[in-house]
């Protein structure tokens, strides 16, 4: 113990080795602790140097762990988990109704929001904390009970479901003048495209969608920039332009009218949206249950690996 007390500062940079052993990546444990690279490359090297060895090789964008590291991380990262359930099992109530559940806008406002007035309708003692994020948040230290994920096929499956795969096509409004009726994918190369600018993955733009259908893309100038799916959406709704979206968000638009599509265009599948659980509550397996409903009336039969999350509660 009197070791321990010693190390007590060390604390903080093991959290940010557990982060950046995981991902692989300084970067990418930046972006999830909410910090800067910086920040997380000093943390790494202050340990290092207190344990007088190496624990990553960097590289030009990634880093992998040295047999010390690797060593650490199979001691170390299991007993942090460890610490942050039993931290977070001791700031539950018992028999606590309040659920704190994390999205992306763009899930939030397209998919989740328009559909919480029913869960509320069922369960009016349960109160949902909704946090939505568009960065990927430390579970445990913001307190979450469910986060619901569009990522690329992680790599711990036993906690993380998927439970709605998005496929893309491009959309447009009854409002939007277009140059000439629009039947096939050429067509659109002479229309005015909304482009999403920013952090979003290539399989996302329009380029790569053109490229899917043997099309050359037109130059972006063409069209109209926006910086979040959220503004592309709206703005393909107010009828500024064509939209590349898709099932599941924009299901409600098209199911009304709001926004149309060429039937002639096949949809583009891409990730998926992938739940994890980490509470054991009755409200939290409430709420899967109630999720899993609402994915069955939308788009048919849920994934089994996401019926299986409502009983019992997968946790990470």
């Amino acid at each position: 113990m009197a070791n321990l007390r010693k190390d007590a500062h060390l604390l903080r940079h093991l959290v940010t080795f557990e982060v950046a052993s995981r991902s692989q990546s300084f970067t990418r444990a930046a972006e999830e602790m909410g910090v800067t690279r910086v920040a997380v490359s000093r943390h790494i090297a202050d340990l290092e140097a207190n344990l007088g060895k190496k624990l990553f090789v960097r590289g030009h964008r990634d880093v992998t762990l040295t047999a010390a590291g690797v060593a650490l991380k199979d001691s170390v990262n299991p007993a942090l988990k460890q610490i942050a359930e039993a931290l977070a099992q001791q700031r539950a109530e018992v028999g606590s109704t309040r659920l704190s559940v994390t999205v992306t806008s763009a899930f939030a406002t397209y998919w989740l929001m328009p559909r919480l007035v029913n869960f509320a309708a069922h369960y009016p003692d349960t109160e949902i904390n909704l946090v939505v994020s568009d960065r990927y948040l430390d579970l445990a230290a913001e307190s979450i009970d469910i986060a619901i994920r569009y990522i690329p096929e992680p790599d711990d499956l036993e906690t993380w479901h998927p439970i709605l795969q998005e496929t893309i096509f491009p959309v447009f409004s009854p409002k939007y003048r277009a140059r000439k009726a629009l039947t096939c994918a050429a067509d659109l190369r002479h229309e005015s495209l909304l482009y999403l600018s920013g952090r979003y993955r290539v399989e996302a733009r329009w380029q790569h969608w053109f490229q899917t259908q043997g099309l050359s893309p037109p130059k972006e100038q063409s069209g109209v920039q926006v910086n979040t799916y959220n503004n592309m959406l709206q703005a393909a709704i107010e009828g500024h332009g064509v939209a590349l979206a898709g099932h599941p968000l924009v299901d409600r638009y098209l199911a009304d009218g709001s926004l149309l599509k060429i039937d002639s265009i096949e949809p583009l599948a891409r990730d998926h949206y992938y739940l994890t659980c980490r509470s054991q509550s009755d409200s939290a397996k409430m709420f899967c249950a109630w999720l899993a409903e609402q994915i069955s009336d939308s788009s048919g039969t849920p994934p089994e690996s996401f019926k299986q999350t409502s009983d019992p509660i997968a946790t990470n």
